[in-house]
Parts: C-alpha cells; sequence; structure tokens
C-alpha cells in the first residue's frame, strides 16, 4: 500500500520539494518589491488596521507612496481603495508571523514593508498555490486514476503562468485557484453524500472566492449546473443546506461590506468607479490568442486541454456541459473588462483561478495518451514536456522583463523565442497599448 501510494502521489510530492527549493534559493523577497502596484492595494488592509490604525490615510508614510498605492474617490467625496479585502484575510496568517519576527528583530523594521513581510506575502502566494494543486488532485481523482490526476496538477502548474504569479508577484489570482479547488473537491464529496459540514467549507470558500474577486462567483456555476442535474436534493435539504450556504457566502463577504460602510456610509460600494465592461464588444480571440497576452500563447500547454473536452463528454456528458458552460461565461466577462489584457501582468492572469477546468479536460487527453501504444506515446510525451519546458522558461524571461508586461508583439515573441537576454533593438519592437483609448472602448 505504502508503494503505491507513493508512486501515485510522487510527482506532486516532487513538485512540492522542488518549489521549496526554489523559494528558499531565489530569495525574490530580497530582490523584489514585493509590495507593489496591485499586491499593495489588496495587502494595504493589514498594515493600515494592524500597524498604522489608518484605514483613511490621513497620516500616510513616505512607503506607501513608494509602493504605488492609491485610493479612489467619488462624488461625495469619500476615498476608498478599489480592491476586496480577500487576499488580505488570506495573508493574515503570514504576515502576523512576519509582523511577529519583524517587532522582535533589530535587523527589520516593522513596518509592514521590510523582508519579512515581503518573504511572507510569497510564502503565502506559494503555499496556497501548492494547497490548490492539492485539493485539485483530490477533485480529478474522481475522474481519472490517482497518479494522472495527480500528473494534471502538476502539469497546469509548470505548464501554465501560476510559477510566475506564486513565486515572484503574489495576485490574488492564486488564492483564489486553491480555493476554486477546494470548492470543485469538496463539492464532488458533497454529491456522494449531501453532509451539512460539507455546506459549511463549501460555502465559507465560496464566499472567499467572491470576496477576492467578485467576478469569480462565475466559477460557482459548475457546481450549481450540476445541483440542479442531479436532482438529488430534497425540497427540505434544497431550503436548509441552500439557505446556509447563502449564510456563509454572506458572512464571508462582509468584512468588505462593512468595509464601505466604515469608508463611505454606503454597504455596497462599485469600487472600480469610472473602469468597466464592454459585455458587447468581448476581445475573446485576442485573450486567448494575440502576442500581447492570449491565455493559449503564453501557456501553450493548455492546447492539449482541448480534446480533453471531448473525451469528458464522452464519459461524463453533464460535467462537460457544465465545465464548458462556466468556462465560456468567465472568457466572456474577463475578456469585457476594458483592459482586457489586464494592465502588466504575464499572459492572461485573472484565468488562473479557471485553470482547475481547463485541468480537468487536461486529465482526459492524458489518460487517453497512456492508453496509446509507444508509437504514439512516446511523441505525445515529448511534446507535452517541450510545452511544460518553454512555458517555465517563459516566466523565467517575464521574470526577467524579457517578455514586456503590457507591449509584446509577434515578431518580438518568436524573435526572443528561447532566447534569455534582451535581442538588439529590443523596445522598436514593442506596441504600446493605449490606455486611455481602451477606458472608453476604443483601443485597437
Amino acid at each position: 500500500m505504502l508503494k503505491r501510494w507513493l508512486r501515485l502521489e510522487s510527482i506532486y510530492q516532487l513538485l512540492v520539494l522542488v518549489c521549496i527549493g526554489v523559494f528558499l534559493s531565489s530569495q525574490f523577497w530580497l530582490k523584489k518589491p514585493v509590495i507593489d502596484w496591485d499586491i499593495t492595494l489588496y495587502y494595504h488592509y493589514l498594515p493600515a488596521i494592524f500597524i498604522y490604525e489608518d484605514l483613511h490615510f490621513e497620516e500616510p508614510v513616505a512607503e506607501w507612496g513608494k509602493r504605488h498605492f492609491y485610493m479612489k474617490t467619488d462624488a461625495e467625496g469619500n476615498r476608498f481603495v478599489k480592491m476586496t479585502a480577500g487576499p488580505a484575510i488570506l495573508f493574515s496568517p503570514f504576515f502576523f508571523v512576519a509582523h511577529l519576527w519583524a517587532s522582535l528583530s533589530e535587523a527589520h523594521p516593522a513596518d509592514g514593508f521590510s523582508p519579512p513581510y515581503r518573504m511572507a506575502l510569497l510564502a503565502a502566494a506559494l503555499a496556497y498555490a501548492l494547497l490548490g494543486l492539492y485539493f485539485l488532485k483530490r477533485f480529478l481523482s474522481y475522474f481519472v486514476k490517482p497518479g494522472l490526476a495527480a500528473l494534471s496538477a502538476v502539469l497546469i502548474f509548470a505548464g501554465t503562468n501560476m510559477p510566475h504569479y506564486s513565486f515572484v508577484e503574489p495576485m490574488s489570482h492564486v488564492f483564489s485557484f486553491a480555493l476554486v479547488s477546494l470548492v470543485l473537491w469538496r463539492f464532488q464529496v458533497y454529491r456522494q453524500q449531501p453532509l451539512l459540514r460539507e455546506v459549511v467549507i463549501i460555502g465559507l470558500a465560496a464566499g472567499l472566492i467572491i470576496l477576492i474577486r467578485p467576478t469569480n462567483i462565475i466559477a460557482l456555476l459548475f457546481p450549481l449546473i450540476l445541483l440542479i442535474i442531479d436532482r438529488n436534493l430534497s425540497v427540505q435539504q434544497w431550503l436548509v443546506h441552500g439557505g446556509m450556504a447563502i449564510a456563509l457566502i454572506l458572512l464571508a463577504v462582509s468584512p468588505q461590506l462593512f468595509y464601505w460602510k466604515h469608508m463611505t456610509g454606503h454597504w455596497v460600494v462599485y469600487s472600480y468607479t469610472e473602469e468597466g465592461f464592454f459585455f458587447l464588444d468581448p476581445e475573446i480571440w485576442k485573450g486567448l490568442f494575440s502576442y500581447r497576452k492570449g491565455w493559449f500563447v503564453y501557456s501553450p500547454l493548455l492546447f492539449i486541454s482541448l480534446p480533453g473536452f471531448i473525451l469528458l463528454f464522452k464519459k461524463f456528458r453533464w460535467e462537460a456541459i457544465a465545465t464548458l458552460s462556466t468556462l465560456v461565461i468567465a472568457l466572456w466577462v474577463t475578456f469585457s473588462w476594458w483592459c482586457w489584457w489586464y494592465g502588466g501582468s504575464f499572459g492572461a492572469r485573472p484565468l488562473i483561478e479557471f485553470l482547475p477546468f481547463m485541468a480537468l479536460a487536461l486529465a482526459f487527453s492524458l489518460e487517453w495518451l497512456h492508453k496509446q501504444k509507444n508509437f504514439l506515446k512516446i511523441p505525445g510525451l515529448l511534446v507535452i514536456s517541450f510545452l511544460t519546458v518553454w512555458s517555465v522558461f517563459m516566466n523565467k524571461q517575464y521574470k526577467s522583463t524579457i517578455i514586456h508586461w503590457d507591449s509584446m508583439t509577434k515578431e518580438l515573441f518568436w524573435k526572443q523565442f528561447f532566447i534569455d537576454h534582451y535581442v538588439k533593438d529590443h523596445d522598436k519592437y514593442l506596441d504600446p497599448p493605449d490606455y486611455d483609448a481602451a477606458l472608453i472602448g476604443e483601443e485597437e
């Protein structure tokens, strides 16, 4: 039994060990600002409350400006931060450890920005990413053998843009990925035995998913569709379990409601003010295949997932319908955003939270390949290996800004193919986006 367990779990265990080694050896918290731009906006709740006791930023220290912190202002003159508090809540255990470390240390100021805090945020991102992969492989094990589930989870990490957001920029997406994976796993448990304890887990996790990024509510379509299709719940269970889930979701999102009430006097605020969606003109093709940010361009392993949807449909029709429905709506909403490339970022970062659904299709592609003769299996494995290595290399290129954060072009992409330094006339090939035009829906 032990040998079998080690054989099935070894690839995930190996990834954990490699990631810990990379984390400790890279020491990005000493080389990168880490707490900067959007991350500052997500993180600010913790130092503002527990260190400076100044949520209104009436007396901001100079460090906030260095980290590109800013606040929005509504028509009534109320000031607030546009990012929601979900990531800060998940950061918090790591923040408190870092604050204790800095408070007891003479080498680091307990100011919320020194190396212990930067290390804590990066450690949080990696911890949640790895935890999310564990949840994901448990979910996938309901559909394919555990070994293939573990392999799929590892590949969906190494073969996409997840490493950058796990090691270098602790954005909200890997936290959402972990929670979505948790909901999917526990929902499969609930489908087999609908116990109230699973409702508690799913409800709280679902609330945090929404609190991190409100558009993440789309991920909950998958369990909702299958609940309706399964028809396994009695009327009483729908009322009790559904009421409990809604109450827990509201409980999880309530910190944000209290923040908005405290800052503006209103319980609900559209904190992005002038920023919005163009739902009638989504840039789905660009979001998937453009050289600026294309999901498949910067995570080419995802091409291997595509035939898996057909295989999934043949064996689990309703799960396939729920998966595709969720992904289609996610793509439509994500790429309807005014800034469809999402500013300075690597690949389509807002789709990281939806990678568990691509992993499900990938698992079926791997299952099919596993059953083939060597003349198909070996080339297939070589292709998968190449795409994974290429993706890891692109993560490294982006970290070094060889892949530009918002201005990549087809010509520059291929000139820098597997090149770990700036090509001649690098900047000449860039195509900077027009943010002002995009804000009113006129960016080409």
